[in-house]
């Protein structure tokens, strides 16, 4: 059980659990969502994958039939913060794009949206800290994800984002 008031009772399983069935209400086969998995196992939760069909979840053109999205939350206890990835990945076009509240680069502070082509980071950049429950955080995120890919533009072959959808 996740008790919103004390992060301290925050289970990783039973989070991965509810985003994994939330993902997979959405799936069907005029759905969003088209499969849901854990990574790297049932057993051993430590994400959560889910094939998605990039038209229906945009409810616009894109330029591939799937992509991937992942989703990771941990809650370290050295920190007074959760620890998150929420990433849309698109293998076909080898470019990812998310974000991430963690202890890596906090010269950006606690959370970060980055931007990857072609196996490099291109953009990093500072992105609001979101002080809730993972559930919140969850949503907060995807609602995000869908304005900041259908701001995506692409100069000279190379990807870039409007920086008032990275928040």
């Amino acid at each position: 059980m996740i008790v919103l008031a004390n992060r301290v009772t925050l289970d990783k399983r039973t989070l991965l659990t509810r985003i994994h069935t939330q993902l997979q209400t959405q799936a069907g086969a005029d759905a969003p969502v088209e499969q849901v998995r854990y990574h790297p196992s049932k057993a051993n939760k430590l994400e959560v994958r889910a094939t998605i069909r990039p038209e229906r979840f945009l409810g616009g053109s894109y330029p591939v039939s799937t992509v991937e999205l992942h989703v990771s939350f941990d809650f370290p206890s050295e920190y007074s913060y959760d620890f998150y990835r929420i990433q849309w990945v698109d293998p076909d076009r080898e470019l990812m794009l998310g974000w991430h509240q963690d202890d890596t680069h906090m010269n950006l502070g606690e959370c970060h949206f980055q931007l990857d082509y072609r196996g490099d980071t291109i953009h990093r950049t500072e992105a609001a800290f979101l002080d809730r429950h993972p559930r919140n955080v969850f949503d907060h995120r995807i609602a995000q994800l869908v304005d900041v890919v259908d701001g995506l533009t692409w100069t000279n072959g190379r990807p870039t984002v409007p920086s008032d959808t990275l928040g």
